[in-house]
């Protein structure tokens, strides 16, 4: 139970922080559930109706506000029975006078005031509550919303609610925020949320008068709540006697709110008991009410602040003292390794506005195959520094990934502790071993730009069972990366994902080319993260700029692959021709057959080379001279060997294409910056 228990601690601290109660996402009162609210009635302090007003949002748009509300254990957990809220409900339970105006087969009403009556008859009662039993009991709901224009009537029948079967007839009306049932749409299932104001300016003014932001309000509804569970025992999280939970918490998830991470039978009905013998279940382990209450507030807080949820999974990562941590699903900021040039994610050529001639001599002031790493090492370890201030050093963080089987049950697929120095070690060591060129959205200039990071669970997915893989899948692989980023270097990556990637990597003709690059790029940074990670007889060092003093065969046919691109998309470029290079359009064939294949890339190869000789001969002799220096890299066996190539050749062909890209760039620069001078 360490994750019930590191949750009830996170509120406790959390609850008694200033800073965060003051944030827009406050955290969430116990006993209290969060709810799609449509409509808003406001009243007075002596139960008279002011005004009415369906919710919308700063566009005035109709839509759902998300507001807090008092709720029962029974009416948190309600799916198809009836049960009502203590406060705030929908129409068919609060208004009095629904019977009468609905279609309805039942009158709910009398479950709202049993309860609401019952907490205004406590000594736990509250003005505001007060005022709402005041109005509702005069049974003029209905009426009142009719006339102020938030329900709409039948047009055949002024005296009944109409049942539409298209919101597009009532166009910006209350049917824009609801849902169909059964074909029609119901507005007694619009959901009411109470505004209480002064009557007069003689009556004391009141600070908040909306009761979902009303603190005092929330502390009234938890304190009587609290004296109803009479069934006391031991609390395995408090270590107390106290009234322990019969049922807990549902709403923790936005894409299953009635998945329940703790559920039990009835007392009776059990097909298998085990070694329990009693039929009330007290010989399990119990935790108390309050407990689990906040727990699953500090969860549903914690999801909707910092963490990432999608199609039912759902990750977070946190501070017992509620201080925000980076999370292992984020991409950390990335290096951007062209401080004066733009790239572009469509099909663009390198070559433009660049005559390579008139830049022949002039060297990059960057050496990136030098400093590259550096930099980037550096610019990662001043992004967590910070986080490495904040935390304090014996501040436990806890990770969590929960996930939705079915409607109605939810499991904790992973949990993981480890002290604040620790985690920060393992997000760093991620992001540096599986960190390789990626193009990424500057948020500042809304371009793309070429910069170093790691990739993301979610796009290793992508990259290995493509763009359309099922969420089942996409949950399956987060579930298999989350881990290695986690608990750093003590976790080796999965070579199936590996593999995958690689596979698809090699075929760039298959996908859109912003996806090829994607997949390129995400297929070496996983064969470098996987070999960095192995023990040391199997570990292989490769850093993201060019390893030209690597002389494996592998490495040199990826090199020789990225020369022979760049000799012919230059020479497409000077002909005003668009189109894949042969390299390209063999790169599959060539991963599997390397030797046979790059005959016929040379021998296709001649064409082009000649075509540059009157125009870019400079640039064709540098290109020609590189190719006769990886050559003479080999030894003559390893290059005639015919063998399917690793993924390392993509490491080769990717860091010696953008070393190109690179040295482009940056003489482009030098070649503007003396034009400036001058």
């Amino acid at each position: 139970m360490s994750w019930l228990q590191r949750l009830y601690q996170t509120y406790e601290a959390a609850s008694q922080n200033a800073d965060i109660q003051a944030q827009d996402q406050k955290l969430m009162p116990y006993y209290h559930v969060n709810q799609n609210v449509q409509i808003v009635i406001t009243i007075n302090d002596k139960g008279d109706f002011v005004r009415a007003e369906v919710c919308r949002d700063d566009n005035g748009k109709v839509k759902s506000k998300y507001l807090a509300i008092p709720a029962t254990n029974d009416s948190a957990n309600r799916t198809s029975g009836a049960v009502a809220h203590p406060l705030s409900d929908k129409l068919q339970y609060v208004a009095k006078d629904f019977f009468d105006y609905s279609q309805n087969k039942k009158d709910l009403y009398p479950l709202y005031e049993d309860i609401l009556s019952t907490w205004c008859s406590s000594e736990h009662s509250h003005p505001k509550a007060q005022a709402v039993l005041t109005y509702v009991k005069k049974g003029t709901l209905v009426k009142d919303l009719i006339d102020a224009h938030v329900l709409i009537t039948d047009p055949d029948d002024r005296s009944k609610l109409a049942y539409p079967e298209q919101a597009s007839d009532y166009p910006d009306s209350i049917l824009a925020a609801l849902n169909k049932n059964k074909g029609v749409f119901d507005q007694g299932a619009a959901f009411i949320a109470w505004n209480v104001i002064a009557s007069s300016l003689d009556t004391p003014t009141q600070h908040v008068t909306e009761t979902w932001r009303d603190d005092s309000l929330f502390a009234a509804w938890q304190q009587f709540y609290a004296t109803l569970d009479s069934t006391d025992g031991f609390c395995y999280i408090t270590g107390n006697t106290s009234p322990l939970a019969s049922k807990h918490p549902n709403r923790i998830l936005r894409s299953a709110t009635n998945a329940k991470l703790i559920s039990a039978n009835d007392a009776t009905g059990y097909t298998f008991r085990g070694r329990f013998t009693d039929t009330t279940g007290m010989q399990a382990a119990g935790i108390s009410a309050v407990v689990t209450e906040k727990a699953h507030a500090a969860l549903s807080w914690l999801l909707s602040r910092q963490g990432r949820e999608e199609a039912g999974q759902a990750i977070v990562a946190w501070s017992i003292s509620g201080i925000e941590v980076p999370q292992p699903t984020s991409v950390a900021a990335p290096l951007d390794v062209l401080d004066a040039s733009k790239t572009s994610d469509n099909d663009s050529n390198d070559f433009e506005e660049y005559d390579d001639d008139e830049a022949s001599d002039t060297e990059p002031t960057f050496q990136h195959r030098n400093d590259l790493g550096y930099r980037f090492a550096t610019h990662l370890r001043n992004t967590l520094q910070g986080y490495r201030q904040q935390l304090p050093e014996h501040q436990q963080i806890s990770i969590i990934t929960l996930e939705a089987a079915t409607p109605g049950r939810m499991a904790v697929t992973y949990y993981h502790e480890s002290m604040p120095s620790e985690y920060i070690d393992a997000l760093q060591a991620w992001y540096t071993q599986f960190a390789w060129y990626h193009t990424y959205r500057d948020d500042d200039s809304n371009q793309q730009r070429l910069g170093i990071q790691s990739p993301t669970p979610k796009q290793i997915a992508q990259v290995a069972y493509g763009a359309r893989l099922s969420d089942a899948l996409k949950k399956q692989v987060v579930a298999q990366v989350l881990p290695c980023i986690a608990e750093g270097e003590a976790r080796r990556f999965p070579r199936q994902l590996v593999e995958l990637c690689i596979k698809r990597a090699c075929n760039p003709l298959a996908l859109e080319h912003w996806e090829w690059e994607q997949a390129l790029s995400t297929a070496c940074a996983l064969y470098r993260g996987y070999y960095l990670r192995q023990s040391d007889n199997k570990k292989r060092s490769y850093t993201v700029a060019l390893q030209p003093e690597l002389t494996s065969r592998d490495y040199l046919y990826g090199r020789l692959l990225a020369v022979a691109e760049d000799i012919e998309s230059l020479a497409l470029y000077v002909a005003g021709e668009k189109r894949n290079t042969t390299a390209q359009r063999y790169m599959q064939q060539f991963a599997n057959r390397p030797f046979t294949t790059w005959r016929n890339i040379e021998l296709a190869l001649k064409p082009y080379e000649n075509r540059l000789k009157s125009n870019r001969g400079g640039y064709l002799a540098k290109k020609q001279q590189l190719i006769d220096e990886i050559m003479s890299a080999f030894t003559s066996d390893r290059f005639t060997d015919d063998s399917a190539l690793s993924g390392e050749f993509l490491l080769g062909y990717h860091s010696q294409k953008m070393q190109f890209k690179l040295d482009k760039e940056y003489a482009k620069a030098e070649v503007e910056n003396d034009s400036d001078a001058a």
